[in-house]
């Protein structure tokens, strides 16, 4: 876990500075190299990173050109286990029965990235888009300080990016899983409204991460 800003910093600044002297950047580490082979709407990896005793998982994919936000190559999604929370929390909505095997998971938050692969902004989707367990934003406030993408599955310097990255922008998730909750609260109780997908974003800029 990576739970000071200082250390976070410190974290993306290793990961970024490894993937530039490899010469491999984030993106390369994600995405296939031959730009025909994207494929829209395939998890990259195939089977998503998942790591840590929390079982945190991510992938990343992209959507039809017409579908994306402004500026947006795609993004990632970043999950954790069910069984993250802590017994006893009520879900806002419970997860859809979805088939055997199939993992019951929290959504975190998404990541948007650009096509130079510098992230834009997260954002926050309703309970169908991502078939998770859709628990109010202080349940999962409260675990993110413990989230780690780092294991022995997935690139190490993505996980350690993504590991970083939640760290950073801790204070600015919670802000908008709170406003996610919200607007379910006004527009979709049931969390399967298809007319509601976004439910709350907000655009960054890394560099004022590192200003001073």
């Amino acid at each position: 876990m990576v739970q000071r800003p200082s250390a976070a910093r410190k974290l993306l600044l290793q990961s970024s500075q490894v993937m530039f002297d490899s010469g491999r950047p984030l993106m390369r580490r994600v995405l296939p190299d031959n730009p025909d082979e994207i494929l829209q709407w395939e998890h990259y990896p195939e089977k998503d990173v998942v790591n840590g005793p929390l079982k945190s998982r991510h992938f990343y994919h992209c959507h039809p050109p017409e579908e994306r936000e402004e500026g947006e190559h795609g993004h990632f999604h970043l999950f954790v286990d069910r069984a993250a929370i802590p017994a006893g929390i009520v879900p806002l909505v419970t997860g859809a029965p979805i088939g055997e095997n199939i993992p019951e998971v929290v959504h975190i938050a998404a990541l948007s990235i650009a096509p130079s692969g510098l992230p834009t902004g997260w954002f926050t989707v309703n309970r169908w888009v991502t078939d998770e367990w859709l628990y109010p934003a202080k349940a999962i406030a409260a675990i993110l300080p413990d989230v780690d993408f780092r294991g022995n599955n997935g690139d190490a310097e993505v996980n350690r990016w993504l590991t970083a990255m939640v760290s950073l922008y801790r204070p600015l998730i919670c802000e908008l899983l709170q406003a996610r909750d919200e607007l379910l609260r006004e527009k979709d109780l049931t969390g399967n409204d298809r007319a509601v997908e976004i439910t709350s974003a907000a655009r960054i800029d890394l560099t004022e991460m590192f200003d001073g």
